[in-house]
């Protein structure tokens, strides 16, 4: 049994994947220079040009066994891509030009990493068009492999602003036939499997042109999955908000939210009714951890380059047995500590030996502590949101915060 069969086997470790990484690109031809930094779960390449592991691995080991090839080749192809040389000319680049939609998640991801690798972070002007509260529009262009992300935008020579490339992109995504299937009694998903399913939600028309049962919702919980139900079917919008659930853990994250398009363009959309409006809630819970987790790490990384003496606070998700989607989500304050604190639903605020009657660690909401505490909280230049803690609350103040079980 040879070495790339033995892994496909089995989950290996960070080191055995980044090694089956490298392998598998060069069998696929990559001639460039290939480094692997194992602190920052990383490939070196080109000309200081990196490649995050991090969403390879996840996707890759959790990837049913027969799909873990294709989960490794995904992510190849992207590292085949950035090795290709962009067109030169307006009119080669015209018919490869493609929108994609994204997690503003993975641009402070990339944010981040230039505050490590370069000390600031004024080179990162990405180029893009919000998408709803937690999107943005990107453009890329469209190789038979791959997809290649443009993130500043057309190049010069290529004459276009922005906005007109996008229109050119979008005019592009319309070439493809209508491909909406039914994957459930009231629910659509995109059918095309080209990498710009949830990209089609650029094209409302097309929404408009499903059989759903009053106007057309939809969500993009991963990057490759496309769902749309009707704001007049309950149960559709159910099935939909747990096919997402179902999805995030085998996919690369997009967005947990509902959106819909209104008189006045995009906008969330916001059920109220408690059968829907629950799973959606524990569904945003899910996806905020993994970007709160990815944040963290990146985070103590810089943290721990420049000597700064902060606490980054985990985001902890807590589901109950019988009910998953009952959750919460709870970071810890103690007093004494410098914290940069995650928004969350809970807040338990830790001062170490007390023994009065407010106790050791009082459990608070969050939306009660930002408003009694808020000359204590200062919000960062952070996605998602970050709290930095300024001092601790005292014994009044904590009196005022009602203890929750």
């Amino acid at each position: 049994m040879g070495f790339l069969d033995a892994l496909l086997r089995r989950k290996p470790t960070q080191e055995q994947f980044a090694a089956l990484f490298i392998a598998a690109a060069r069998q696929r031809g990559f001639r460039g220079e290939l480094g692997y930094k194992a602190d920052e779960f990383q490939l070196l390449h080109g000309a200081g040009s990196y490649f995050n592991l991090h969403n390879a691995y996840n996707a890759y080991c959790d990837a049913p066994g027969g799909q873990r090839q294709g989960a490794l080749q995904g992510y190849v192809s992207t590292l085949l891509t950035s090795s290709q040389t962009h067109p030169a000319s307006l009119a080669e680049a015209r018919p490869l030009l493609r929108p994609v939609i994204r997690g503003r998640a993975m641009l402070e991801a990339v944010r981040l990493h230039h505050l490590r690798s370069d000390g600031n972070d004024s080179g990162f002007h990405p180029a893009l068009r919000p998408f709803g509260d937690d999107c943005v529009v990107m453009l890329a262009l469209d190789h038979p492999e791959s997809i290649a992300t443009l993130t500043h935008g057309p190049d010069a020579q290529w004459g276009l602003s922005f906005d007109e490339a996008l229109a050119i992109a979008i005019d592009n995504l319309r070439e493809a036939v209508d491909h909406f299937v039914e994957v459930a009694a009231g629910v659509y998903g995109g059918g095309w499997e080209d990498g710009y399913d949830i990209s089609r939600a650029l094209l409302p028309d097309m929404l408009e042109r499903i059989p759903v049962r009053g106007r057309p919702i939809f969500m993009m919980p991963t990057r490759d999955l496309l769902l749309v139900s009707g704001d007049g079917d309950e149960a559709g919008l159910l099935k939909m908000t747990e096919l997402c659930l179902q999805v995030v853990a085998h996919g690369r994250p997009v967005s947990p939210c509902m959106y819909r398009y209104g008189t006045a363009g995009l906008e969330r959309y916001r059920p109220q009714q408690p059968l829907l409006a629950r799973p959606l809630a524990h569904l945003a819970r899910v996806l905020a951890q993994g970007d709160y987790e990815a944040q963290k790490e990146a985070l103590d990384r810089l943290h721990e380059a420049r000597g700064i003496d902060l606490f980054v606070a985990t985001y902890n998700l807590f589901t109950q047995s019988d009910d998953p989607a009952a959750s919460f989500s709870l970071a810890t304050w103690t007093r004494g500590v410098a914290t940069s604190l995650p928004k969350v639903d809970r807040l338990a605020l830790v001062r170490p030996e007390a023994a009065d009657d407010l106790g050791e660690v009082r459990v608070v909401s969050w939306e009660q502590a930002a408003a009694e505490l808020a000359p204590l909280l200062e919000r960062e230049d952070r996605y998602p949101a970050r709290y930095r803690t300024l001092g601790f609350p005292d014994d009044a103040q904590l009196a005022r915060l009602p203890a929750l079980d």
